[in-house]
């Protein structure tokens, strides 16, 4: 399996327990940068929501049960911390601009400098 990063986000928050829980439960924004490569993508995006599609790359990989509470596992959980950190969240979106490969976004729960691997507009 092969995955390569699309952009990057930038959040207020430096690491992912500074990070609220959930995205919809946050005031905070954030923009998704969008590598050159990949900008053509965005070609015609006029979605008021998106899932950004993420990898907590600092989060702990060898965790299986929540800290907590033990009688869970990760897999009960959208915490970041879990084999594969792929994680998920629905924002809305404050403004495009697909020259610049930039989507400025509301109620992100990234730490910021997360890898993107996708973005799916939402209807």
């Amino acid at each position: 399996m092969e995955c390569s990063p699309i952009g990057t986000v930038h959040t207020p928050f430096e690491t992912t327990s500074e990070a609220p829980r959930q995205g919809p439960h946050s005031d905070a924004e954030g923009i998704v940068d969008v590598d050159p490569a990949y900008r053509e993508g965005l070609t015609g995006f006029d979605a008021e929501r998106v899932v950004v599609v993420w990898w907590a790359d600092r989060a702990d990989q060898d965790v299986l049960t929540l800290d907590r509470n033990a009688d869970r596992g990760v897999f009960t959980s959208r915490s970041p911390a879990r084999p594969n950190p792929v994680c998920i969240t629905e924002c809305t979106v404050v403004s495009v601009d697909p020259a610049a490969g930039r989507l400025r976004l509301h109620g992100v729960d990234m730490a910021d400098g997360s890898p993107v691997v996708d973005l799916k507009a939402t209807l």
